[in-house]
């Protein structure tokens, strides 16, 4: 039977970032046809035939089955809500693909904060990060910027 491990996010406050930092890298993989399949099913889009039907995806020229954009971005995502812990939320979020995944692709999840800073009363974190894959190529640089409660604010 497959056992399904959950981490609930650290707590985590303004003060436990600083500018530089690096972030934990998530590690996923490998990526495999099934978590194409899934995801599709989960947002009822079975339209792109490309992503999960490698005949399609060659006949478009494509190598081959390419694994969904958004499907890379909720998974970096996830991460980002991790990193940040369950004191914060992400009040802004871009990407771009710039690289495929490919099934059985091993990817890290990386990030680094790039800003810490006070706003209009909030506690804010700029955030990069990126998707690489085992051959060192980034397919999905993105920022994004979140709000993090203040331990003095407790």
């Amino acid at each position: 039977m497959r056992q399904v491990k959950t981490v609930e996010p650290p707590d985590l406050y303004f003060e436990d970032f600083k500018e530089g930092q690096d972030l934990e890298p998530v590690g996923k993989g490998p990526i495999m046809v099934g978590h194409q399949v899934r995801w599709a099913g989960a947002i009822d889009n079975y339209d792109s035939e490309f992503h999960h039907d490698e005949y399609v995806a060659k006949a478009q020229g494509l190598p081959g089955i390419i694994l969904s954009g958004p499907l890379i971005a909720a998974w970096l995502l996830s991460a980002i809500n991790h990193w940040v812990g369950r004191n914060a939320r992400v009040l802004r979020y871009t990407d771009r693909h710039t690289g495929s995944t490919m099934p059985r692709d091993m990817l890290s999840l990386i990030g680094k904060v790039t800003r810490t800073y006070r706003d209009g009363g909030q506690c804010l974190l700029d955030l990069e990060c990126n998707v690489r894959n085992q051959r060192g190529e980034y397919t999905t640089p993105a920022t994004a910027t979140v709000a993090v409660a203040s331990r003095a604010g407790r």
